[in-house]
């Protein structure tokens, strides 16, 4: 029997396949598949449409083609994606016709700790015009956590606008969620809390569960960098006194040979302030009339410490380990410090934390933990009804502002903590507790005027392994304090529960022990909007992310295929995104849905040719293709990875609405093993020369699948590379109306039945990549 070996080759000798064809030979075949177009024959559709004249039919596309978007995607088999990426380039519309978004202020998990939706979309990048709104591209530079608590790249962020009444969900002792009424939810009814499927936000109701997904720390060994903290957020300082004569006045004054005894007569000002004058007009900052100039208070560092240029030495480390002393020095600032300054005094800025008299553990370890880390020596004052623990250093108050927050209702859970280890979080949260708890028995409770740092605190109990209470409180508008009315804001608690004496076990009502928190519906209600929403594709087979901490879909292929989002581009365009994504590390290029466009990619392709191109080409397709189209693309594809969807032809009628696929397929994916044979890797893993064949499993149908496999082995090859993949669920037009047969989401048993048909039909290369599909507990 062959092994993985006998499907090798070393990089050095791999050159892409359109590399040994004449670019005047690829050019001609361009011709040929664009005057095709003119009455259409691309696909098997055999539409005869003039697209050469933008006249469209099924797959919707003209004379260009249109793209959706290109980036480095890490969502492909292992073998395509590699470590930087794959080139992908997503065409929109699809020649087959198988069968969302929240507000802007709506918190996101990622791994940059909890982050608004709106401000993803402003980190994006490439904005294009979308459905009436814009989609920005994110790169994968930022990760959402999923609804199996893995964390997943973002590749875009969607914005569009909403009039009309959301879906306000309340769910039991969690913090709500406002979605439009068509964005999907993972919800289990409580009649089968092991069925979760997504349901859409105006179709839940309170017999449904919702997911909250276990979380796990990051258990990364973190170093904070105290100097690019202190430069991020530039401070400004000293107001320069009054000028009286005008700034070109004074120039024109400098700019003479006259001293500063003659300037003096002149102007009235005394000879040393002319001298202060003049050196400030030298440097070009000579203050207006109304005598303001700032100037940014640079961040010198010394050796191994820093401190701002006006601030005396010593400064303070130039890098902090993020142990669990700082952690818990954190948690009691956020719990009982705040900072103040003057303006316009740049080392005014003070450090505080404040106390009960009686609390005189709390005094000493904070004293000592701040002399410890950060070499400084605290006062300890006597005020009239606390004490409190000061630092009048100012690079040490900015560092404990940039991390938590200046005041009580700025305060927030450090983001960087959610990289840390679960040691380091539970000291945080201890920190929190010792400065400002309470005790209550099974639980230990915190109140914040912050609902940012409510939410952070709750997502601290998430990451600690335990399912937080959450809990607003709307109190009195004012209230007199020691004879002084006070405004009074929302408060907000969020509860933990401790651990049981005698069980062993956490006092929590929800949950199973090692699948998601499964969450009751407490209140639904719908509220007027009108405004911006939002929403995000994550490169995640599980298609999800968490809003802030309840598991809901995300936007996805459907969008492309079936809602025709992108833009028009031109051979030149799709040639330039081409040499992009080369330019960016990916290890292919990988046309997504070519079928219908398959005469604009021979057009584009010269011009990439001819710009520097060398990457492999991977056909990413759903195995509609056209002989013919194919034969064009002899020579210049390197890597065929078609999706085999299904084999009988009264299956494909009902959701493809194409009877005809099952047979076009097989002959497709025949012609696509006789030019490239089985699947050839190189010594890296990477694809470089072969077949790929996905099938997606679905609920229901495993004789499609068995009817598939046994195919594959027996007409095409043993050796054929298959994925075999579970991420099925159900979208775009399936609804419990329509398909209620395949309107749910596939479970575990049934992959695993579909992996072991294909290994008992004979084929052996079966892909790796690590499954999500998981049951939801056990």
């Amino acid at each position: 029997m062959l092994t993985e070996t006998a499907f090798r080759v070393r990089a050095p000798e791999f050159e892409p396949a359109y590399l040994r064809l004449e670019v005047e030979e690829i050019e001609r075949r361009a011709g040929e598949a664009l005057t095709a177009l003119a009455s259409c024959q691309v696909c098997p559709r055999n539409c005869r449409v003039d697209r050469l004249h933008d006249k469209t039919a099924v797959c919707r596309s003209g004379r260009y083609a249109l793209v959706s978007s290109h980036f480095p995607h890490f969502g492909e088999e292992d073998c395509l994606r590699g470590w930087n990426g794959s080139g992908t380039i997503f065409f929109s519309w699809c020649n087959l016709r198988c069968v969302f978004c929240l507000l802007p202020e709506t918190l996101v998990a990622t791994d940059q700790g909890l982050v608004r939706i709106a401000h993803l979309f402003e980190q994006g990048q490439d904005e294009v015009e979308w459905q009436g709104g814009q989609v920005r591209l994110l790169h994968g530079k930022v990760g959402a956590v999923t609804r199996t608590g893995t964390r997943a790249p973002v590749a875009k962020v969607f914005r569009h606008h909403f009039a009309g009444d959301l879906i306000r969900i309340k769910p039991y002792n969690c913090p709500p969620v406002v979605l439009t009424p068509n964005h999907e939810v993972f919800a289990a009814l409580r009649k089968a809390p092991d069925g979760a499927v997504k349901v859409r936000a105006d179709d839940l109701t309170k017999d449904h569960y919702l997911l909250v997904p276990r979380r796990a720390p990051g258990g990364m060994k973190v170093e904070l960098d105290v100097a690019a903290l202190l430069s991020s957020s530039p401070r400004r300082y000293r107001r320069s006194p009054e000028v009286r004569l005008s700034p070109a006045r004074l120039g024109a004054l400098f700019s003479t040979r006259r001293t500063s005894q003659e300037l003096g007569a002149i102007t009235g000002y005394h000879p040393a302030y002319v001298r202060k004058l003049r050196g400030l007009w030298r440097r070009g900052m000579l203050p207006g009339l109304d005598g303001r100039t700032w100037i940014e208070n640079e961040v010198i560092r010394e050796a191994d410490r820093v401190r701002f240029q006006t601030e005396k030495r010593p400064g303070i480390p130039a890098k902090v380990l993020l142990d669990e002393r700082l952690a818990w020095l954190l948690g009691v600032f956020c719990a009982e410090g705040h900072v103040t300054s003057q303006k316009g005094r740049p080392n005014s800025h003070r450090l505080i934390f404040s106390f009960g008299r009686h609390e005189s553990h709390l005094i000493d370890r904070t004293r000592r933990e701040l002399g410890d880390l950060f070499g400084v020596e605290p006062t300890v004052l006597q005020r009239r009804t606390t004490v409190t623990v000061e630092v009048g250093k100012a690079s040490l108050a900015v560092i404990f502002v940039e991390l938590c927050g200046k005041a009580a209702r700025g305060k927030r859970v450090p983001p960087v903590l959610a990289q840390a280890t679960g040691e380091v979080l539970g000291a945080f949260l201890q920190g929190v507790l010792d400065g400002d708890g309470c005790d209550r028995g099974t639980h230990a409770v915190v109140d914040t005027v912050s609902e940012e740092f409510a939410f952070g605190l709750f997502e601290v109990g998430l990451l600690l392994g335990m399912l937080p209470s959450f809990h607003r409180w709307h109190p009195s508008p004012t209230r007199v304090i020691e004879g002084r009315t006070v405004n009074q804001a929302p408060l907000y608690y969020v509860k933990f529960p401790k651990v049981d004496r005698l069980t062993g076990r956490r006092h929590s009502r929800w949950g199973n022990v090692n699948g998601p928190f499964l969450v009751p519906v407490r209140k639904i209600e719908r509220v007027p909007y009108a405004g911006p929403v939002y929403n995000l594709e994550v490169d995640d087979l599980d298609h999800s992310y968490l809003a802030p901490f309840v598991a809901v879909g995300n936007c996805q292929n459907f969008d492309v295929s079936q809602k025709g989002e992108g833009a028009v581009v031109s051979p030149e365009r799709l040639a330039a995104m081409m040499l992009e994504l080369q330019a960016r590390g990916c290890h292919n290029i990988n046309f997504v849905t070519p079928e219908h466009v398959v005469p604009q990619i021979l057009e584009a392709l010269p011009l990439a040719i001819r710009g520097g191109l060398r990457l492999p080409i991977v056909y990413n397709t759903s195995a509609y293709d056209s002989l013919e189209s194919l034969r064009w693309m002899d020579g210049i594809v390197d890597v065929y990875m078609p999706d085999f969807k299904v084999w009988d032809g009264a299956v494909a009628k009902r959701y493809l609405k194409a009877p005809d696929y099952p047979e076009a397929a097989r002959a497709a994916i025949r012609e696509m093993h006789r030019q490239v044979g089985p699947l050839v890797m190189d010594e890296h893993g990477l694809a470089r020369r072969g077949v790929l064949v996905r099938h997606l499993v679905m609920p229901g149908l495993l004789e499609e699948t068995r009817q598939i496999m046994g195919w594959l082995a027996r007409e095409l090859s043993p050796d054929t590379y298959v994925n075999v993949m579970a991420q099925y669920y159900p979208a775009g037009a399936v609804s419990a109306e329509k398909y209620p047969e395949i309107n749910r989401k596939l479970c575990r048993e049934e992959h695993a039945a579909a992996v072991r048909v294909a290994r008992e039909a004979g084929l052996w290369r079966l892909d790796q990549r690590r499954a999500r599909l998981r049951p939801l507990w056990g």
